[in-house]
């Protein structure tokens, strides 16, 4: 695959990506949003980062390590350098540059509360685990609010 045609295949992955995510938050707002209550005095301002680590081997296109076994290498990595995480298992899909579909097992990671430099370790060692070209990082700034109940 051309570095041009990469490109356009892993902006495409970006975009279908941001959009599932984005349609998920509408959707937990419209469902939850008569669940907020009136005190939000535990609220915390946080960063969020979001790690998108596709499993397909960067030197054949291919997913040479089964998914499970990839989890587990992610889970690894993730626990060795975090107090806690969320691991989600997507899909992503993009045409390549013959025009066929390409589909992609990927591992879903947010992380809540680490530094900036504890997360692009875990990238740094993810990349070389999984053999991949990069891990997309989205970074966002969220409201936490750990609810233990009334």
């Amino acid at each position: 695959m051309s570095g041009e045609k990469k490109n356009t295949g892993n902006i495409i992955i970006i975009i279908l990506l941001a959009l599932c995510i984005g349609f998920c938050a509408f959707l937990g707002v419209v469902v939850l949003g008569n669940c907020q209550q009136e005190q939000k005095a535990g609220n915390e301002t946080s960063t969020q980062y979001v790690l998108y680590i596709g499993t397909n081997d960067k030197d054949t296109y291919k997913q040479e390590i089964p998914i499970e076994e990839a989890i587990s290498i992610v889970d690894n990595i993730c626990l060795s350098h975090l107090d806690g995480y969320t691991l989600a298992q997507a899909e992503g899909r993009w045409f390549d540059e013959s025009h066929t579909v390409t589909v992609e097992q990927t591992i879903v990671c947010y992380i809540d509360g680490a530094d900036a430099g504890t997360v692009y370790q875990i990238c740094d060692e993810v990349i070389a685990a999984l053999n991949q070209n990069t891990v997309l990082v989205e970074t966002n700034e969220v409201t936490m609010d750990y609810y233990s109940g009334k």
